[in-house]
């Protein structure tokens, strides 16, 4: 029970960035292993192989940033309970939750393996690659259960105050990933690389497991699907799962476009966005820490501290943008060195694409951090649904840039598709945030009086 932290009493901002440094360690060991394992593709398997995995981004996010929106749903009504000091609601709905996780995995799993192929020559993957990337998605829907379970048990900890178990979880997948990517990947290929990377889930699965028994959330809870906390789940879970996929959506329409460009372009864009955690280390952080702050104290009616706590989220978010960019504009090259390895002047076509896609979401990373911070209060106070709509105006400038600026500009359209929509989702945002606020409060008095 030590790592759990009731966050309804003490300095707001003190206990934001208790929460959010093993958060950033745990994002920081994320990228780490990020590079590791791109490294381990690109030297020991080539360009071809790392752009096949590349290729995959588009499916590959969409499907996991949906996973990771309704786990999200699901621990901010954990949250929620857990900051009104709701035991028994508390574990009726985790329980809820757990029965509601598995159901989906089956069904998002089954659903990805059957679609698989078709997709990939939808997005017009180029022949030499097609093989590789959909032997890659096998894999990784075939595990879907696993991806599941890891990220709500994870979400569930992070509802209770616990950043540190997590951390422990990305210390053993990082280890574990990196030596079966070592002892697979030669042997099996592409397809030792996915299954290392199942390895390492179920690894961290297995420690969040304990964490969450040791809090006693399991006792007393009788195992029972409560049917009344199935519409209040999804009303929450679903929104956000939606919103994270229709983002995705722009990225396999881009991807598309991606793919006409050729191998270096695709590798090129795909080393990029490999980095993309490099990017998100501290957002990452410091949207989970706001989300469960938020939620905590929404769920004990203390608005005063959810206010005081989006002002230091403010600092927080403004200054580790500022912090990110000064490392990713000056090093991006080098670090985008360190993935490819192979023909020289292949090699350097492909890092020259790769530094021009990551300086532009650098540029972009002060207006992405205020659609976290915002996002995450927004969730916190229980609205998923105003979130969902600024994932639409991302898809709709996404697939804006891609087809129109792309015949204006050339591949610089698709390249600009990432970071075009994230000022005007955050303007969304940040408006909707200030009413909702009011209204919640509103209500929450005319309920006392």
């Amino acid at each position: 029970m030590s790592n759990i932290k009731d966050m309804t009493e003490g300095i707001p901002i003190r206990l934001m960035v208790r929460f959010s440094i093993p958060l950033l360690i745990t994002n920081a060991l994320q990228m780490f292993l990020t590079i590791v394992d791109s490294a381990i593709i690109g030297r020991l398997l080539g360009v071809n192989a790392f752009a096949s995995i590349g290729a995959t981004m588009g499916p590959h996010w969409l499907i996991f940033s949906a996973v990771l929106g309704i786990n999200q749903g699901f621990g901010a009504l954990i949250a929620q309970r857990f900051g009104a000091k709701d035991s028994e609601g508390l574990r009726k709905v985790f329980v809820t939750a757990m029965y509601l996780a598995a159901m989906l995995a089956v069904a998002i799993g089954a659903g990805c393996l059957a679609v698989n192929r078709p997709l990939m020559e939808l997005m017009r993957t180029p022949s030499e690659l097609i093989d590789g990337s959909v032997t890659y998605l096998t894999w990784l829907w075939a595990g879907m259960p696993l991806t599941f379970g890891y990220n709500l048990l994870a979400m569930t900890l992070f509802s209770l105050g616990d950043s540190k178990t997590p951390l422990y979880g990305m210390i053993v997948a990082t280890i574990v990933n990196i030596a079966f990517d070592l002892i697979l990947i030669m042997p099996f290929g592409i397809a030792g690389v996915a299954a290392a990377s199942l390895i390492a889930q179920a690894a961290a699965m297995i420690l969040c497991i304990r964490a969450i028994i040791k809090t006693g959330l399991f006792k007393g809870c009788g195992y029972k699907l409560d049917r009344k906390y199935i519409r209040p789940l999804l009303r929450l879970a679903l929104p956000l799962g939606f919103r994270n996929a229709i983002i995705e959506v722009g990225a396999l329409i881009v991807q598309r476009y991606v793919n006409e460009f050729g191998t270096e372009f695709v590798a090129g864009v795909a080393a990029a966005k490999r980095m993309y955690s490099l990017l998100m280390i501290a957002g990452g952080a410091i949207e989970a820490a706001v989300t469960t702050f938020v939620a905590q104290n929404f769920g004990a009616k203390q608005f005063d501290r959810v206010k005081q706590g989006l002002k230091d989220g403010l600092k927080l978010v403004i200054g580790a943008a500022a912090v990110i960019m000064a490392i990713s504009l000056p090093f991006g090259r080098q670090i985008l060195s360190l993935l490819i390895e192979g023909d020289p002047e292949q090699v350097s076509a492909v890092l020259d694409v790769g530094v021009r896609q990551l300086n532009l979401m650098s540029w972009g990373l002060p207006f992405l951090y205020l659609l976290f911070l915002y996002r995450a209060a927004l969730q916190g106070l229980g609205n998923a649904f105003l979130p969902m709509i600024s994932g639409f105006i991302e898809l709709a400038l996404r697939i804006f840039s891609a087809i129109v600026m792309t015949r204006l500009i050339g591949d610089w359209g698709v390249l600009m598709s990432d970071p075009i929509g994230w000022p005007f989702a955050t303007l969304l945002l940040v408006i909707s945030y200030f009413i909702v606020f009011r209204r919640v409060k509103k209500q929450n008095l005319q309920e006392e009086s």
